[in-house]
Protein backbone atom coordinates (compact mmCIF):
# COMPACT_ATOMS: atom_id res chain seq x y z
CA UNK A 1 0.00 0.00 0.00
CA UNK A 2 1.52 3.31 -1.01
CA UNK A 3 0.24 5.58 1.75
CA UNK A 4 -0.61 3.35 4.72
CA UNK A 5 -0.35 6.14 7.28
CA UNK A 6 -3.02 8.17 5.53
CA UNK A 7 -5.71 5.62 6.36
CA UNK A 8 -5.70 6.75 9.98
CA UNK A 9 -6.89 10.15 8.91
CA UNK A 10 -10.23 8.70 7.95
CA UNK A 11 -10.41 6.41 10.95
CA UNK A 12 -10.08 9.39 13.28
CA UNK A 13 -12.44 11.65 11.37
CA UNK A 14 -15.52 10.59 13.31
CA UNK A 15 -19.12 10.83 12.02
CA UNK A 16 -20.63 14.27 12.36
CA UNK A 17 -23.04 14.96 15.17
CA UNK A 18 -26.62 15.64 14.06
CA UNK A 19 -26.43 18.84 16.11
CA UNK A 20 -23.93 20.27 13.63
CA UNK A 21 -24.59 18.81 10.20
CA UNK A 22 -23.70 21.74 7.94
CA UNK A 23 -20.70 22.00 5.63
CA UNK A 24 -17.67 20.85 7.67
CA UNK A 25 -14.87 23.23 8.60
CA UNK A 26 -11.79 21.14 7.89
CA UNK A 27 -8.71 21.14 10.10
CA UNK A 28 -5.64 19.01 9.28
CA UNK A 29 -3.37 17.41 11.86
CA UNK A 30 -0.28 15.44 10.82
CA UNK A 31 1.42 13.97 13.88
CA UNK A 32 3.42 11.07 15.22
CA UNK A 33 0.95 8.34 16.19
CA UNK A 34 3.11 5.25 15.84
CA UNK A 35 6.73 6.48 16.01
CA UNK A 36 9.01 7.49 18.90
CA UNK A 37 6.45 9.94 20.34
CA UNK A 38 3.34 8.03 19.31
CA UNK A 39 1.94 7.83 22.86
CA UNK A 40 1.98 11.61 23.15
CA UNK A 41 0.53 12.08 19.67
CA UNK A 42 -2.36 9.69 20.23
CA UNK A 43 -3.23 11.27 23.57
CA UNK A 44 -3.12 14.78 22.08
CA UNK A 45 -5.46 13.73 19.25
CA UNK A 46 -7.85 12.15 21.75
CA UNK A 47 -8.11 15.35 23.78
CA UNK A 48 -8.61 17.51 20.69
CA UNK A 49 -11.30 15.23 19.30
CA UNK A 50 -13.10 15.16 22.65
CA UNK A 51 -13.36 18.96 22.62
CA UNK A 52 -14.55 19.01 19.01
CA UNK A 53 -17.16 16.30 19.71
CA UNK A 54 -18.42 18.45 22.57
CA UNK A 55 -18.43 21.61 20.46
CA UNK A 56 -20.10 19.99 17.46
CA UNK A 57 -22.80 18.40 19.59
CA UNK A 58 -23.69 21.89 20.79
CA UNK A 59 -24.20 23.08 17.23
CA UNK A 60 -20.69 23.76 15.99
CA UNK A 61 -19.91 27.09 14.40
CA UNK A 62 -23.24 28.45 13.15
CA UNK A 63 -24.34 24.88 12.44
CA UNK A 64 -21.06 23.84 10.84
CA UNK A 65 -19.00 21.11 12.52
CA UNK A 66 -15.27 21.44 12.91
CA UNK A 67 -13.82 18.25 11.42
CA UNK A 68 -10.35 17.03 12.41
CA UNK A 69 -8.54 15.06 9.71
CA UNK A 70 -5.54 13.25 11.17
CA UNK A 71 -2.63 11.45 9.52
CA UNK A 72 0.29 9.59 11.07
CA UNK A 73 3.75 10.77 10.00
CA UNK A 74 5.51 8.25 12.34
CA UNK A 75 7.67 11.16 13.50
CA UNK A 76 9.42 11.51 10.12
CA UNK A 77 9.62 15.11 8.78
CA UNK A 78 9.50 13.92 5.15
CA UNK A 79 6.19 12.20 5.90
CA UNK A 80 4.92 15.33 7.62
CA UNK A 81 5.50 17.41 4.49
CA UNK A 82 4.13 14.80 2.07
CA UNK A 83 0.95 14.19 4.05
CA UNK A 84 0.42 17.90 4.68
CA UNK A 85 0.64 18.59 0.96
CA UNK A 86 -1.80 15.80 0.20
CA UNK A 87 -4.37 16.73 2.84
CA UNK A 88 -4.27 20.48 2.23
CA UNK A 89 -4.78 19.92 -1.51
CA UNK A 90 -7.70 17.58 -0.89
CA UNK A 91 -9.51 19.25 2.01
CA UNK A 92 -8.56 22.97 1.85
CA UNK A 93 -8.33 23.27 5.65
CA UNK A 94 -8.86 26.50 7.54
CA UNK A 95 -5.90 25.54 9.75
CA UNK A 96 -3.12 23.09 10.37
CA UNK A 97 -3.24 21.98 13.97
CA UNK A 98 -1.32 20.18 16.68
CA UNK A 99 1.76 19.14 14.72
CA UNK A 100 4.35 17.34 16.86
CA UNK A 101 8.07 17.99 16.88
CA UNK A 102 10.29 20.93 16.02
CA UNK A 103 12.02 19.13 13.15
CA UNK A 104 8.64 18.23 11.65
CA UNK A 105 7.26 21.75 11.96
CA UNK A 106 10.47 23.22 10.59
CA UNK A 107 10.18 20.97 7.52
CA UNK A 108 6.61 22.13 6.93
CA UNK A 109 7.59 25.81 7.26
CA UNK A 110 10.47 25.32 4.83
CA UNK A 111 8.27 23.73 2.15
CA UNK A 112 7.48 26.33 -0.53
CA UNK A 113 4.27 24.67 -1.64
CA UNK A 114 2.83 24.74 1.88
CA UNK A 115 4.22 28.19 2.67
CA UNK A 116 2.37 29.67 -0.32
CA UNK A 117 -0.94 28.60 1.23
CA UNK A 118 -0.27 30.73 4.34
CA UNK A 119 -2.49 28.38 6.36
CA UNK A 120 -2.13 29.11 10.08
CA UNK A 121 -0.49 26.40 12.17
CA UNK A 122 -2.24 26.42 15.53
CA UNK A 123 -0.98 24.84 18.77
CA UNK A 124 2.04 22.90 17.51
CA UNK A 125 3.47 20.63 20.21
CA UNK A 126 6.84 22.35 20.06
CA UNK A 127 8.90 23.88 22.84
CA UNK A 128 11.30 26.00 20.79
CA UNK A 129 10.47 29.10 18.81
CA UNK A 130 10.51 28.67 15.04
CA UNK A 131 9.16 32.10 14.18
CA UNK A 132 12.60 33.57 13.48
CA UNK A 133 14.55 33.73 10.21
CA UNK A 134 13.99 32.19 7.75
CA UNK A 135 10.44 31.71 9.05
CA UNK A 136 9.86 35.17 10.53
CA UNK A 137 6.45 35.64 8.92
CA UNK A 138 5.24 32.10 9.46
CA UNK A 139 1.66 31.98 10.81
CA UNK A 140 2.54 30.05 13.96
CA UNK A 141 0.36 30.25 17.06
CA UNK A 142 1.54 28.21 20.04
CA UNK A 143 -0.55 27.28 23.03
CA UNK A 144 2.26 26.03 25.30
CA UNK A 145 5.04 27.94 27.02
CA UNK A 146 8.51 27.40 25.58
CA UNK A 147 11.28 25.08 26.75
CA UNK A 148 13.35 27.93 28.15
CA UNK A 149 10.53 28.69 30.58
CA UNK A 150 10.52 25.04 31.62
CA UNK A 151 14.28 25.00 32.24
CA UNK A 152 14.03 28.25 34.19
CA UNK A 153 11.34 26.70 36.41
CA UNK A 154 13.43 23.56 36.95
CA UNK A 155 16.48 25.70 37.78
CA UNK A 156 14.58 27.63 40.45
CA UNK A 157 13.21 24.46 42.04
CA UNK A 158 16.58 22.68 41.95
CA UNK A 159 18.31 25.72 43.45
CA UNK A 160 15.72 25.98 46.21
CA UNK A 161 16.40 22.30 47.01
CA UNK A 162 20.10 23.03 47.51
CA UNK A 163 21.24 21.38 44.30
CA UNK A 164 24.11 23.09 42.49
CA UNK A 165 25.54 20.67 39.90
CA UNK A 166 23.04 19.82 37.16
CA UNK A 167 23.60 17.63 34.10
CA UNK A 168 21.68 17.46 30.84
CA UNK A 169 20.60 14.46 28.77
CA UNK A 170 19.67 15.85 25.35
CA UNK A 171 18.11 14.13 22.37
CA UNK A 172 19.66 14.19 18.93
CA UNK A 173 16.88 16.44 17.67
CA UNK A 174 15.86 20.10 17.57
CA UNK A 175 14.54 20.12 21.14
CA UNK A 176 17.71 18.53 22.48
CA UNK A 177 19.94 20.90 20.54
CA UNK A 178 17.96 23.92 21.75
CA UNK A 179 18.15 22.77 25.37
CA UNK A 180 21.88 22.15 25.09
CA UNK A 181 22.44 25.56 23.54
CA UNK A 182 20.88 27.63 26.29
CA UNK A 183 20.94 25.60 29.47
CA UNK A 184 24.29 26.75 30.90
CA UNK A 185 23.24 30.41 30.96
CA UNK A 186 19.85 29.60 32.49
CA UNK A 187 21.42 27.51 35.23
CA UNK A 188 23.96 30.26 35.95
CA UNK A 189 21.13 32.79 36.30
CA UNK A 190 19.83 30.71 39.23
CA UNK A 191 23.19 30.07 40.89
CA UNK A 192 23.61 26.59 39.43
CA UNK A 193 26.13 25.23 36.98
CA UNK A 194 26.12 22.69 34.18
CA UNK A 195 28.16 19.76 35.45
CA UNK A 196 28.03 17.76 32.24
CA UNK A 197 25.90 16.80 29.28
CA UNK A 198 25.43 13.98 26.80
CA UNK A 199 23.44 13.52 23.61
CA UNK A 200 21.35 10.37 23.22
CA UNK A 201 20.69 8.96 19.77
CA UNK A 202 18.10 6.25 19.21
CA UNK A 203 20.95 3.70 19.06
CA UNK A 204 22.82 4.98 22.10
CA UNK A 205 24.69 2.53 24.32
CA UNK A 206 23.06 3.27 27.67
CA UNK A 207 25.83 1.77 29.77
CA UNK A 208 28.39 4.02 28.11
CA UNK A 209 26.09 7.04 28.35
CA UNK A 210 25.58 6.45 32.06
CA UNK A 211 29.30 6.12 32.67
CA UNK A 212 30.04 9.29 30.71
CA UNK A 213 27.49 11.43 32.55
CA UNK A 214 28.24 9.97 35.97
CA UNK A 215 31.87 11.06 35.60
CA UNK A 216 30.67 14.68 35.94
CA UNK A 217 29.14 13.85 39.35
CA UNK A 218 25.81 15.66 38.91
CA UNK A 219 23.42 16.13 41.79
CA UNK A 220 20.43 16.06 39.43
CA UNK A 221 19.76 15.48 35.73
CA UNK A 222 17.48 17.30 33.28
CA UNK A 223 15.95 15.12 30.56
CA UNK A 224 15.46 16.71 27.12
CA UNK A 225 15.42 13.56 24.96
CA UNK A 226 12.60 11.47 23.43
CA UNK A 227 10.48 9.54 25.91
CA UNK A 228 11.76 6.00 25.37
CA UNK A 229 15.41 7.07 25.27
CA UNK A 230 14.91 9.10 28.45
CA UNK A 231 13.20 6.22 30.24
CA UNK A 232 15.93 3.77 29.25
CA UNK A 233 18.61 6.19 30.47
CA UNK A 234 16.89 6.78 33.82
CA UNK A 235 16.53 3.05 34.35
CA UNK A 236 20.20 2.40 33.57
CA UNK A 237 21.41 5.38 35.64
CA UNK A 238 19.34 4.46 38.70
CA UNK A 239 20.85 0.97 38.73
CA UNK A 240 24.30 2.53 39.17
CA UNK A 241 23.37 5.69 41.06
CA UNK A 242 20.08 5.18 42.93
CA UNK A 243 18.44 8.23 44.42
CA UNK A 244 19.50 10.67 41.70
CA UNK A 245 16.65 13.13 40.97
CA UNK A 246 15.61 13.73 37.37
CA UNK A 247 13.66 16.62 35.86
CA UNK A 248 11.89 15.86 32.57
CA UNK A 249 10.79 18.47 30.06
CA UNK A 250 7.12 18.34 29.12
CA UNK A 251 7.84 16.70 25.76
CA UNK A 252 8.49 13.44 27.63
CA UNK A 253 5.33 11.39 28.13
CA UNK A 254 4.93 10.76 31.89
CA UNK A 255 2.56 7.82 31.45
CA UNK A 256 5.11 6.01 29.28
CA UNK A 257 7.80 6.81 31.84
CA UNK A 258 5.69 5.29 34.60
CA UNK A 259 4.97 2.15 32.59
CA UNK A 260 8.65 1.76 31.67
CA UNK A 261 10.17 2.45 35.08
CA UNK A 262 7.50 1.24 37.47
CA UNK A 263 5.76 3.17 40.23
CA UNK A 264 8.73 3.14 42.66
CA UNK A 265 11.58 4.15 40.33
CA UNK A 266 9.53 6.84 38.60
CA UNK A 267 9.10 8.70 41.89
CA UNK A 268 12.61 10.11 41.33
CA UNK A 269 11.41 11.87 38.17
CA UNK A 270 9.62 15.24 38.22
CA UNK A 271 7.92 16.31 34.99
CA UNK A 272 7.35 19.81 33.69
CA UNK A 273 3.62 20.44 33.15
CA UNK A 274 2.46 23.13 30.72
CA UNK A 275 -1.26 22.63 31.31
CA UNK A 276 -3.21 22.15 34.55
CA UNK A 277 -3.18 18.66 35.97
CA UNK A 278 -6.05 16.38 34.91
CA UNK A 279 -5.21 14.20 37.95
CA UNK A 280 -5.69 16.96 40.50
CA UNK A 281 -8.41 19.01 38.78
CA UNK A 282 -8.41 22.26 40.71
CA UNK A 283 -8.93 24.41 37.60
CA UNK A 284 -12.24 24.81 35.80
CA UNK A 285 -10.78 23.76 32.46
CA UNK A 286 -9.42 20.52 33.94
CA UNK A 287 -12.83 19.65 35.42
CA UNK A 288 -14.49 20.46 32.11
CA UNK A 289 -12.02 18.25 30.27
CA UNK A 290 -12.54 15.28 32.59
CA UNK A 291 -16.31 15.51 32.22
CA UNK A 292 -16.08 15.62 28.43
CA UNK A 293 -13.51 12.82 28.33
CA UNK A 294 -15.77 10.55 30.35
CA UNK A 295 -18.73 11.33 28.11
CA UNK A 296 -17.06 11.04 24.70
CA UNK A 297 -14.18 8.57 25.20
CA UNK A 298 -14.08 7.17 28.75
CA UNK A 299 -10.30 6.75 28.50
CA UNK A 300 -7.60 7.55 31.08
CA UNK A 301 -6.64 11.22 31.16
CA UNK A 302 -3.10 12.46 30.52
CA UNK A 303 -1.31 15.79 30.31
CA UNK A 304 -1.08 15.35 26.52
CA UNK A 305 -4.82 14.75 26.13
CA UNK A 306 -5.47 17.73 28.42
CA UNK A 307 -3.27 19.85 26.15
CA UNK A 308 -5.04 18.55 23.05
CA UNK A 309 -8.38 19.55 24.56
CA UNK A 310 -7.15 23.07 25.36
CA UNK A 311 -5.50 23.39 21.94
CA UNK A 312 -8.75 22.54 20.17
CA UNK A 313 -10.57 25.07 22.33
CA UNK A 314 -8.00 27.72 21.40
CA UNK A 315 -8.57 26.91 17.73
CA UNK A 316 -12.36 27.08 18.05
CA UNK A 317 -12.30 30.33 20.02
CA UNK A 318 -10.13 31.76 17.26
CA UNK A 319 -12.63 30.63 14.64
CA UNK A 320 -15.48 32.16 16.63
CA UNK A 321 -13.61 35.46 16.86
CA UNK A 322 -12.71 35.45 13.17
CA UNK A 323 -16.19 36.35 11.93
CA UNK A 324 -15.75 34.34 8.73
CA UNK A 325 -14.24 30.95 7.99
CA UNK A 326 -10.97 31.33 6.14
CA UNK A 327 -7.27 30.94 6.92
CA UNK A 328 -6.75 34.70 6.63
CA UNK A 329 -9.65 35.54 8.95
CA UNK A 330 -8.36 33.04 11.51
CA UNK A 331 -4.88 34.54 11.33
CA UNK A 332 -6.25 38.03 11.94
CA UNK A 333 -8.25 36.80 14.92
CA UNK A 334 -5.26 35.03 16.47
CA UNK A 335 -3.00 38.02 15.92
CA UNK A 336 -5.03 39.80 18.61
CA UNK A 337 -6.45 37.14 20.90
CA UNK A 338 -7.38 37.13 24.59
CA UNK A 339 -9.10 34.41 26.58
CA UNK A 340 -9.48 33.07 30.08
CA UNK A 341 -9.65 29.36 29.48
CA UNK A 342 -11.13 28.04 32.68
CA UNK A 343 -8.59 29.80 34.89
CA UNK A 344 -5.68 29.74 32.44
CA UNK A 345 -5.14 33.20 30.87
CA UNK A 346 -4.19 33.15 27.18
CA UNK A 347 -2.86 36.04 25.09
CA UNK A 348 -1.60 36.31 21.53
CA UNK A 349 -0.59 39.43 19.63
CA UNK A 350 1.79 40.49 16.89
CA UNK A 351 4.80 40.00 19.17
CA UNK A 352 3.58 37.21 21.46
CA UNK A 353 3.13 33.89 19.66
CA UNK A 354 2.80 31.72 22.77
CA UNK A 355 -0.64 32.01 24.31
CA UNK A 356 0.12 30.45 27.70
CA UNK A 357 2.72 31.18 30.38
CA UNK A 358 1.65 28.22 32.51
CA UNK A 359 4.58 26.14 33.84
CA UNK A 360 4.44 23.88 36.89
CA UNK A 361 6.23 20.74 38.04
CA UNK A 362 4.42 17.46 38.58
CA UNK A 363 5.64 14.53 40.66
CA UNK A 364 4.57 10.91 40.95
CA UNK A 365 2.75 9.89 44.11
CA UNK A 366 3.36 6.60 45.92
CA UNK A 367 0.45 5.18 43.95
CA UNK A 368 2.03 6.13 40.64
CA UNK A 369 -0.27 9.07 39.92
CA UNK A 370 1.17 12.32 38.58
CA UNK A 371 0.17 15.35 40.65
CA UNK A 372 1.22 19.00 40.83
Amino acid sequence: MRFPVLLLAFALALPLSPAAAGLPINVVQVADLSGPNGDTGRDFVTGAQVYLDQFNERGGLAGRPVKLLVADDRGEPANTVRLSRQLTAQYKPVALFGYLGADNVRAVLADKQLAELATPLVAPYVGIDLGHAPFGNAPLYYLRADSSAEIAKISRIAGASGLKRIALVAGDDALGRAAAGGIAAQLNDNGLRLAGQITLSSQANMAQAVEQLAASQPQAVILAAPTISSAAFVQAYQRKHPGTPFYALSWINPQTLQEFLGSEAVRWVAVSALVPSPYNPTSAVAREFLGALKKYRDEPASFASMEGYMAARLLVEGLQAAGSVSPLALRRALDDFRSDMGGVPLRLDGKTRRASRYVEMAVFSSGGKLVN
